[in-house]
């Protein structure tokens, strides 16, 4: 598995959904730092956390938020040249967040 270490910006929180009526899950889009100069377009990431971290996400962060996260590759797909990328997160820090 590839493993990844990385700050991102969240764009977009979905809400607590429950995979086999047990163990919690929540989906969000983020944005990645863009390494090349040559990339004109931001890349954007689906990250999944599963349990109780999920819960947390959902109650201490909001939208444009910076967090360090750590997860592994789940799945990377091309789609007319623009990466459809799901990552797994496993440890989340805070960054550059609000207190709202």
């Amino acid at each position: 598995m590839s493993h990844i270490n990385s700050i991102v910006q969240i764009l977009e929180i979905s809400p607590i959904e429950f995979y086999n009526n047990k163990i919690q899950l929540v989906k969000f889009r983020a944005r990645l730092p863009s390494v090349r100069l040559k990339t004109k377009r931001p890349i954007i990431v689906q990250f999944i956390i599963w349990g109780n971290l999920a819960f947390d996400f959902v109650n201490y962060y909001r939208i444009n938020d910076y967090i360090l996260i750590e997860g592994s590759f789940s799945s990377i797909l091309f789609k007319n040249e623009q990466p459809l990328i799901t990552i797994n997160i496993i440890k989340i820090y805070p960054f550059l967040f609000s207190f709202d």
